[in-house]
């Protein structure tokens, strides 16, 4: 199994105009980068330029669909 490290930066004051950012890598290789703000969830991979996002509303539908068929009995 991947053993994963992940790095927390915290804005010093709450989100407003700065991210929250997660790097995120497995057995050392960066896998990406996680923002969190006010607005989105913009995940960028490693070696990317730009980043996906979706809003709170959105990820948490993808996540709530997924959790339904993960443990649908």
């Amino acid at each position: 199994m991947a053993e994963h490290d992940i790095e927390l930066t915290i804005p010093s004051k709450p989100l407003m105009n700065v991210d929250a950012t997660l790097v995120v890598r497995s057995d050392g290789k960066k896998l990406g980068e996680l923002h969190i703000s006010k607005g989105t969830v913009d995940w960028k991979p490693a070696g990317k330029k730009t980043a996906a996002y979706i809003t709170w509303e959105d990820f948490s539908n993808m996540l709530n669909k997924k959790w339904a068929r993960q443990y649908a009995a």
